[in-house]
């Protein structure tokens, strides 16, 4: 970090800075140092990770801070002899973006200005000083999309889609430090950036204890089948994921993609299915339930996936069970986020549902859980089409690969919902679906009797051992 006091430039980590002003305490940044070294990453995102800073305390930590100016680069246009000073794998990694260089001098762009790890690496491989600028993270995954085309996997662009940045009417790059993003900006580019990355980073769900169980027993049991120990593990969605995960993985290097928990355990084996959920075990279940209603959750991705079975057979997909499994992990964001950030989650509304609660986890989290579930599936090496169903099932006119899986996966959710509130009118609903209906060739008469199929079996409650 550089700190420009009375004309004297200083340098100091930004962990001992958040010390020097009580932000954290000394064994706390210790505690984090211990596992950023183990495990990597930013030591702000351990920090928030870990339960010691939240992200609005490292907002105003750096609103606080002397001599770091803030730009909003979208106002401005770089010109490629400054983009090409920094090699695209730094920027990406470290969310950072060239804006000018004067003399020895490169000011910058920068998520947190405080990094003066990234700062110290940035002048090695450069052989220049740099001036840190301050920089939401909207903005500079924005800036890297424009001027580095492709760089950004999740988010990449052909060079015929980015607009060329000399034919931009955009002022030339001579940043005036004095105009500031707004904090609520900064603030949700900031939740947005750290949770995604978290999210990215998530090795593991929490299992159900009992599901452990369940599988060990099987194993041990010789006339135990895959698809009998299949049937018990789709009763838990974290763990159907975990193992839908390792069977896409490169290391078993299956020829097609595996989109169903049954066809997992076959390629996988007992022994190693049995590994999967041993290690998924591993963590704290129990702390993440005291706040957050695990068995609302796992009852509503079992209703939603048995109505993604009825309604893929009224429509002639009875066979494709990827539709099962969609509708198992469609929420499998929500764990996602409760085991990122659970001390923000837990602020939002169990009861929402739809619009209200995508609005609610954007407004508290910077990200929705399809986002977050969508990075998951992404991360996990999942079917896109099960990705796509997580991502799009509110609003499936977005799917451009399975839109026809997504609408199946959007119809159920939207109905098993509007079952769980009670008093319903069918008609209503069945007419309020027509969008999705119609994609899946289904008529009102079929629509009426698939409704009531799902109305029968919502009412039968799912045996769970969590309580």
């Amino acid at each position: 970090m550089n700190l420009t006091s009375n004309g004297a430039t200083q340098r100091k980590r930004i962990g001992d800075l958040m010390v020097s002003q009580n932000l954290i305490s000394p064994d706390m940044l210790n505690e984090a140092l211990e596992l950023q070294t183990s495990e990597g990453g930013k030591i702000v995102e351990v920090l928030i990770k870990q339960g010691h800073l939240t992200i609005d305390e490292f907002v105003n930590f750096l609103s606080r801070q002397p001599g770091i100016a803030s730009i909003d680069l979208a106002h401005y246009q770089i010109a490629k002899e400054i983009t090409s000073l920094l090699p695209v794998d730094i920027v990406v990694k470290n969310e950072v973006f060239p804006i000018d260089k004067m003399g020895s001098l490169l000011t910058l762009g920068m998520v947190c200005p405080l990094d003066s790890a990234t700062i110290e690496e940035i002048e090695s491989t450069t052989g220049l000083r740099v001036k840190p600028i301050l920089c939401s993270p909207n903005d500079i995954r924005g800036a890297i999309k424009r001027y580095y085309p492709g760089a950004l996997k999740d988010e990449a662009v052909s060079s015929e889609d980015a607009p060329a940045p000399e034919e931009e009417n955009i002022p030339d790059a001579e940043p005036d430090i004095e105009e500031e993003v707004t904090p609520s900006k900064v603030e949700s580019g900031l939740r947005l950036g750290i949770v995604v990355r978290m999210v990215r980073e998530l090795k593991t769900l929490p299992a159900l204890p009992n599901t452990v169980n369940m599988v060990k027993e099987a194993m041990e049991d010789i006339h135990a089948s895959p698809n009998e120990v299949a049937q018990k593990i789709i009763l838990d969605p974290p763990i159907a994921a975990k193992v839908l995960s390792v069977a896409n993985s490169a290391a078993y290097g299956f020829s097609n993609r595996v989109d169903s928990v049954e066809l997992a355990v076959a390629l996988l084996g007992l022994r190693e299915t049995y590994s999967i959920v041993l290690s998924a075990a591993v963590m704290n279940l129990f702390e993440a339930t005291k706040s957050f209603n695990y068995k609302k959750y796992w009852e509503e991705a079992m209703n939603s996936a048995a109505a993604c079975r009825l309604i893929a057979q009224a429509c002639g997909r009875g066979a494709d069970k990827s539709i099962f499994t969609s509708g198992l992990l469609h929420d499998i964001g929500r764990i996602a986020l409760l085991e990122t950030a659970p001390g923000d989650y837990t602020k939002v509304d169990s009861k929402l549902i739809g619009g209200e609660l995508i609005t609610c986890e954007q407004e508290i989290l910077g990200l929705a859980h399809t986002e977050a579930g969508f990075e998951l599936a992404m991360n996990w090496n999942l079917p896109q089409e099960i990705a796509e169903a997580i991502r799009f099932h509110h609003t499936p006119e977005f799917s451009e690969i399975a839109p026809a899986h997504v609408n199946i996966v959007s119809l159920a959710e939207r109905w098993t919902n509007e079952l769980a509130l009670g008093d319903v009118d069918k008609f209503e609903i069945i007419r309020a679906s027509q969008a999705q209906m119609q994609k899946l060739l289904i008529d009102e008469s079929t629509a009426s009797g698939v409704f009531d199929e799902i109305a029968q079996m919502s009412q039968v409650h799912f045996s769970w051992d969590g309580e």
